[in-house]
């Protein structure tokens, strides 16, 4: 029996959505028109369905991009991707940035020590060392830090600085996780889920 799969990305200004058959991409789509992930996820994922001649029953997983990315995009898709899950008992594979760009840069520079990084506003980069395969806690710190801290390491990240450079991270490369990483299967844990940002989410505080 098949095993079949979504792949849902918000956090970016594109929305990108794609199916899986196991751990192969087999199709999907991306809308560039910023701003409207809430509008067309649920619209995307159907015509997938559809061209694919699926239901939606005969999904069993997903992966989302955990972020750090859009503040707005991330929640639109965590929400959809939590009811989906909980309702039809789904697996998610929640993907962080920063493991995507290790794994993409692993698969062309192997035996080192990486700096996965992504480049916000105001000069500063988020970003993650790697020693030997290990994770330090990501940061956000001026570039000029990461400068001093990161030397001497292969660099992958959307700078023309990296030794790696990535402008742009598609859905495709979020299916690596399927391989890499563990499901989460029981709704505890399903909704324990919450995004990561470049920095603090504050709720707008609107005056009355």
């Amino acid at each position: 029996m098949k095993k079949w799969g979504l792949v849902i990305e918000t956090g970016g200004t594109s929305l990108q959505v794609g199916l899986l058959e196991g751990d192969t991409p087999v199709g999907g789509l991306r809308w560039d028109w910023p701003n409207q992930h809430s509008e067309k996820l649920i619209a995307a994922v159907c015509f997938l369905l559809k061209e694919a001649q699926l239901r939606w029953q005969d999904i069993q997983f997903a992966v989302y991009h955990q972020g750090p990315g859009s503040h707005t995009g991330l929640r639109i898709g965590l929400s959809a991707i939590k009811a989906w899950a909980l309702s039809l008992g789904w697996q998610i594979y929640p993907v962080s940035l920063m493991q995507v760009l290790y794994w993409w840069g692993r698969e062309r520079v192997s035996n080192a020590n990486f700096f996965t990084f992504w480049e916000t506003r105001g000069q500063e980069w988020y970003g993650q060392l790697w020693n030997n395969g290990k994770p330090e806690p990501p940061q956000l710190l001026p570039a000029q830090k990461w400068n001093e801290q990161a030397a001497g390491r292969v660099w992958i990240g959307n700078h023309p600085t990296a030794h790696l450079y990535i402008e742009e991270v598609r859905w495709q490369l979020f299916a690596k996780g399927v391989s890499q990483i563990p499901p989460l299967t029981s709704p505890e844990e399903i909704i324990g889920i919450v995004p990561l940002y470049f920095r603090e989410f504050l709720p707008t505080q609107r005056k009355r």
